[in-house]
C-alpha cells in the first residue's frame, strides 16, 4: 500500500490572523474546513486515506507585507505556534518552515531552529515589497542553509500585487491578482533561479511548486535558453527538470494526465491545498481517482515525497 503524502496543506491561526489585522486593519480569511484542533484534521486524513500531511501558514499569513520588525515577529510566532498543534500528531503531521526575506539572518536562524522542532521543508514566496529577491546574492545564506541541511523548498505565490492600477478594477484587482499573478510571479522566479546560477553553487536544491506548478508545465517547451554554468551550457528547461517539482492540487482529471506526462512521473507529488479554500478534504483525490491506475500514482508520488523528505 502507498504512503499519501500531502505536500500542500494549510493552517491560519487564528492568533496571527488577529495580529495581521491589528497591524494592516484587514484580518486573513480562516478557511471554512480550518480549526486550530490539527486531531480534527488527522480525523479527516483518516477517512480519505491520507498518510502525512506537510502544512505551511495560510496564504493570507504573508509576513513580508509588513516592516521588517513585525515581519519577523509574525513568522516566529506563526512557526511557533505550527510546532505546538502539529506536536501531537508528529507521525502524521509535519512542519513548512515559514521565513521573512525581509530579515535574511534571523530567517537563517528560524531554519535552524524548527528543524531542530521537526520541520522538513522551507516555504519561500518569491516577492518582498513587489520586487524578486531570490536572485539576489544576499539571499544566499539561506539557499545555503536549506542546502546544508538538505531540506526541500515549497514555492507558494502571495497573491499580493503591488500594482496600484488594479484599484481600477472589481474587487481591488483580486480576482486577476490571484487567478494570474501570483502564478505569473512564481514562473518568474523560478526562471530568475536558473539564469542566476542558484543550482550551480546549491546543486542539492529541491523545490516543489504548488497547485499544480501554475502554468509553468505548460510553458516548459519555451525553456530552450540555455544557462551558461559552470559545467557548460544546458538548457532551461533540463535545469527545471533536475530541481522542480509539482504538487497535484487544483487539478481535474484531464490536467494531472497533462502533468505527469509532462513533467514525469518522477516530478509530480500529491497536494491538496486543503484548509486553502479548495473544500473538503476528500475532493483533492477526485483527479486521482479518474485515472486508470489510482494506486500507481499514489505509488509514484509517494516514492517521490519520501525521497524529498529522506523518510
Amino acid at each position: 500500500m502507498a504512503t499519501v503524502i500531502d505536500w500542500h496543506a494549510h493552517h491560519t491561526a487564528p492568533e496571527i490572523a488577529d495580529k495581521i489585522k491589528e497591524l494592516t486593519g484587514k484580518k486573513p480569511h480562516i478557511d471554512n474546513y480550518d480549526s486550530p484542533d490539527l486531531g480534527k484534521r488527522v480525523k479527516d486524513m483518516d477517512a480519505v486515506g491520507l498518510d502525512i500531511q506537510l502544512i505551511c501558514q495560510g496564504a493570507g499569513i504573508y509576513a513580508d507585507q509588513l516592516p521588517a520588525e513585525h515581519a519577523l515577529e509574525i513568522v516566529r510566532q506563526s512557526n511557533d505556534i505550527l510546532a505546538q498543534r502539529i506536536a501531537p500528531h508528529r507521525d502524521r503531521l509535519m512542519g513548512i518552515t515559514a521565513l521573512s526575506l525581509k530579515n535574511i539572518d534571523a530567517s537563517v536562524k528560524e531554519i535552524e531552529r524548527t528543524a531542530v522542532q521537526g520541520f522538513r521543508a522551507v516555504l519561500m514566496y518569491p516577492h518582498v515589497d513587489g520586487a524578486m529577491v531570490v536572485d539576489l546574492p544576499v539571499m544566499d545564506p539561506i539557499f545555503a542553509k536549506i542546502a546544508e541541511l538538505n531540506l526541500p523548498i515549497f514555492l507558494h505565490g502571495a497573491g499580493t500585487a503591488q500594482d496600484p492600477t488594479l484599484s481600477r478594477l472589481e474587487d481591488g484587482g483580486a480576482g486577476v491578482a490571484y487567478a494570474v499573478l501570483s502564478d505569473g510571479e512564481v514562473a518568474e522566479c523560478c526562471l530568475r533561479m536558473i539564469a542566476s546560477g542558484v543550482f550551480d553553487r546549491y546543486p542539492n536544491l529541491k523545490i516543489v511548486i504548488r497547485s499544480s506548478g501554475g502554468g509553468l508545465p505548460l510553458l516548459l517547451h519555451r525553456f530552450f535558453w540555455k544557462h551558461k554554468g559552470p559545467q557548460g551550457e544546458q538548457r532551461y528547461s533540463d535545469i527545471f527538470l533536475e530541481h522542480f517539482l509539482i504538487d497535484s492540487a487544483s487539478s481535474d482529471a484531464r490536467t494531472l494526465s497533462f502533468l505527469i506526462d509532462t513533467m514525469g512521473e518522477e516530478r509530480m507529488v500529491f497536494g491538496s491545498d486543503y484548509c486553502g479554500g479548495l473544500g473538503p478534504l476528500n475532493k483533492c483525490f477526485n483527479a486521482i481517482s479518474a485515472q486508470p491506475d489510482p494506486e500507481h500514482i499514489k505509488s509514484f508520488t509517494g516514492k517521490n515525497s519520501r525521497k524529498l523528505l529522506n523518510l
